[in-house]
């Protein structure tokens, strides 16, 4: 008899299976090189806001029970890449709905960003970042004299 969830379960136990073989978890190497080669594997995906003030961009990533020493915060020219991971909470659980493991999540940096004052504040679970944008001067009008 043909059963549709236990035939569910099995293509996607194989399908798991096969995109384990190809796409290992990272080694050591964590080089920008490695990050564009690579592929990295993920258990789940925090949920997010981005808000847009006079200013600067803020974003809020909902962590709740991940360590701080676990986020690792990093940027380049065009991204903001936040990962970390949240350990698995004994192993006598009867009921598990919360997820676990490692997480990505990689912003767009817009153009007007600056870089090098962005802060991380982690508090009740929530991890806010403020990336402040620079301050463009405006532009001048200025007369050249002709010779």
């Amino acid at each position: 008899m043909w059963n549709t969830v236990n035939d569910l379960a099995a293509l996607q136990e194989r399908m798991n299976r096969l995109f384990e073989q190809r796409a290992p978890r990272r080694h050591a190497d964590h080089s920008a090189e490695a990050d564009d080669r690579e592929i990295e594997r993920t258990d789940w995906q925090p949920a997010a806001d981005v808000y847009e003030q006079t200013g600067e961009y803020l974003i809020a990533l909902d962590v709740p029970g991940v360590r701080r020493e676990s986020l690792i915060i990093d940027t380049d020219d065009k991204r903001l890449i936040i990962r970390g991971e949240r350990a698995l909470e004994g192993e006598n659980r009867r009921r598990a709905e919360r997820p676990v493991g490692r997480f990505v999540r990689t912003f767009n940096l817009p153009s007007g960003v600056d870089r090098e004052k962005i802060t991380a504040d982690y508090r009740d679970g929530v991890l806010r970042l403020r990336l402040p944008k620079r301050h463009e001067q405006k532009a001048q009008r200025l007369e050249i004299k002709i010779n």
